[in-house]
C-alpha cells in the first residue's frame, strides 16, 4: 500500500459514514494525478472533503510577481510535497496539510526556492 493510499484511508476514516468512499474512488476524484506514483495535489472536491473533515491546514501566500505556476513547478510539487496540498490560483495561495511543509515554505518566502531546497 502506498503512502497516498494510507493517508487517504486515514482521511476517509475521519469522514461521517455517509460520506465514506473506497480509497480507489477517493484517489480518482480527490487528486489530480491518479497514477499510483502520483502526488498529493488536491482537486477542488478533494480540498472540500479535507476541509469538511476538519483536517488542519495552512495557507502559504503565492502573491509574488515573479512566481508563475508552470508545469515544472507542478511536477516539483508532485514529487516533493509529502502531504495533500491545494493550489488556489484565484486567491494566489497554496494550502498545505503539513505544518512542517507550510512552515518551511513560509520561511523561504519563495515557492521556487523552497522547492529547490526541500527534500521532503
Amino acid at each position: 500500500m502506498t503512502r497516498r493510499h494510507e493517508l487517504t484511508q486515514g482521511i476517509i476514516n475521519r469522514l461521517p459514514q455517509e460520506q465514506q468512499v473506497s480509497v480507489v474512488k477517493a484517489i480518482k476524484f480527490w487528486y489530480y494525478n491518479i497514477r499510483s506514483t502520483g502526488g498529493f495535489r488536491l482537486t477542488e472536491l478533494g480540498f472540500k472533503i479535507l476541509s469538511e473533515a476538519n483536517i488542519e491546514c495552512w495557507n502559504v501566500n503565492l502573491d509574488s510577481p515573479k512566481l508563475v505556476i508552470t508545469k515544472s513547478v507542478l511536477l516539483q510539487l508532485d514529487h516533493k510535497i509529502k502531504f495533500p496540498y491545494y493550489i488556489d490560483s484565484k486567491h494566489k495561495k497554496i494550502v498545505l496539510f503539513s505544518s512542517r511543509e507550510a512552515m518551511l515554505a513560509t520561511l523561504y518566502g519563495d515557492l521556487q526556492q523552497f522547492l529547490k531546497h526541500y527534500s521532503g
